[in-house]
């Protein structure tokens, strides 16, 4: 559960991650493999969403997240940022076409990354910045209003 200072406790949120888990997991199980085929094997394409790794940082001012995505090109990546989330998309397409004794094959791949990260402070969605490098996607995110930090306090003098 995230907790926020702007917010009081409500004892529903707990129950709405909880139905958010058990969605995600109907979600997965539906999307998964079958056990029969609607279409021919030979032209059969297959689909599967992964999670990909991240990092996020927090670094005062802005949170800072790097999100691991191998494999896959940029200009396949989709990137929405909320003021509270970031939701990451990114593809995976792979299409060969053989020509073997006069018949021609065709197999196609799809896969890809999804993820949902929610932030613990709001952020502003139209000041974030994002580069892509090497399979790494680095996406910053300037907080709202960023936390002070937070002193020691101050010793009083007892009268």
């Amino acid at each position: 559960m995230v907790w926020r200072r702007d917010r009081y406790w409500d004892p529903f949120d707990i129950m709405r991650e909880i139905q958010e888990e058990i969605d995600a997991i109907f979600r997965d199980f539906m999307r998964g493999p079958r056990l029969w085929r609607a279409e021919p094997r030979e032209v059969a394409v297959s689909e599967t969403w992964r999670e990909p790794f991240v990092d996020i940082f927090d670094r005062g001012d802005k949170f800072v997240i790097t999100v691991e995505l191998p494999g896959v090109r940029k200009e396949d990546i989709k990137l929405r940022v909320t003021e509270d989330a970031v939701y990451i998309e990114a593809q995976i397409r792979r299409e060969k076409e053989l020509e073997e004794e006069g018949a021609i094959r065709i197999e196609r791949y799809y896969s890809g990354y999804r993820r949902v990260i929610r932030l613990p402070e709001e952020v502003i969605p139209e000041k974030a910045k994002a580069r892509y490098n090497n399979g790494v996607l680095e996406i910053e995110l300037p907080k709202k209003a960023p936390r002070k930090e937070e002193s020691e306090g101050f010793e009083v003098k007892i009268e």
